[in-house]
């Protein structure tokens, strides 16, 4: 079971890929960040433990930490379930929600493929016994019954007729071909076996995919708002200023060097005047000790 409510809620992770695409209306933020808290919930299980509710920092907003404590409560909303029935809860949500706002036939036709899916699988319980334990016994006990000897004799009566060479040939060769049967059944069913476990491995590695997606989305998002900040900006313009002063350093030393060579040293009692300027300048600014 499962088995088969991961494989619906990979189909419906699909579909909601193809959403944009169908140009259906948006739904509410309140849906929403209850289809959200569903998939976390899916993919990673309850949230203590994975990630502290977001807080105040130098990086967001007050408008983008709103969002962000938004996505946390309703994430937080679904603590509890297993990761299955929030799949089932997910699933269902997502229908719901796109037969409300699915407007186009594109999107009429994604949600009734997935609803089809769902369907056939929704409503699947584990099988059980088909008989009671008083309905075995009372059948065991007929066997026996059934099987009770007469009286004088070894075992249970047969009843033996006379058969021909040819009904023998028969009787070997049915044989046979029930053996043959039985070996082809046998081999079908480890062949179901095995593609069941390959199924499961494609559904897991699916789920792991999308929800490394997810984390590669969220890390990519954070990194673009920590670029766009404040200090970002005055960060960057401080090294270039930096950097751009060391050049002119090294640069004018190696003019210096040249024209000391050269006996030239107009520009040497330039510099050395200017940085006497600068330090008297200083001097003067700066309180005395």
């Amino acid at each position: 079971m499962a088995d088969s409510v991961d494989r619906v809620f990979v189909h419906a992770l699909n579909t909601v890929k193809k959403i944009p695409k169908t140009g259906a209306s948006r739904p509410p933020p309140s849906d929403r960040l209850r289809l959200y808290g569903l998939y976390k919930q899916a993919m990673e299980g309850d949230v203590d433990g994975v990630m502290e509710k977001p807080t105040a920092g130098p990086f967001l907003t007050a408008e983008e930490l709103q969002r962000e404590r938004d996505k946390w409560d309703a994430w937080n909303a679904q603590k509890g379930l297993s990761r299955t029935e929030a799949k089932r809860r997910y699933v269902e949500a997502l229908i719901e929600t796109m037969y409300r706002y699915a407007n186009t036939t594109d999107a009429i036709e994604l949600v009734t493929e997935l609803e089809f899916v769902w369907n056939q699988i929704k409503h699947n319980t584990p099988s059980s016994t088909d008989s009671s334990p008083k309905a075995t016994a009372s059948s065991n006990k007929a066997r026996r019954q059934f099987q009770q000897p007469l009286s004088g004799s070894e075992g249970p009566m047969k009843i033996l007729s006379p058969m021909s060479e040819q009904d023998e040939a028969e009787l070997r060769s049915q044989k046979l071909v029930d053996v043959d049967d039985a070996v082809e059944e046998s081999r079908e069913l480890k062949s179901s076996r095995w593609q069941k476990k390959v199924e499961r491995a494609v559904t897991k590695l699916s789920a792991e995919v999308a929800a490394l997606r997810e984390q590669i989305t969220t890390g990519r998002e954070w990194r673009s708002k920590r670029d766009r900040s404040f200090h970002a900006w005055f960060g960057w313009i401080l090294w270039v200023m930096l950097k751009h002063l060391v050049v002119d350093c090294a640069l004018l030393a190696i003019v210096l060097i040249w024209m000391r060579k050269r006996k030239d040293r107009r520009l040497e009692d330039l510099v050395r005047s200017t940085l006497k300027l600068i330090r008297e300048y200083v001097q003067k600014v700066l309180p005395t000790r």
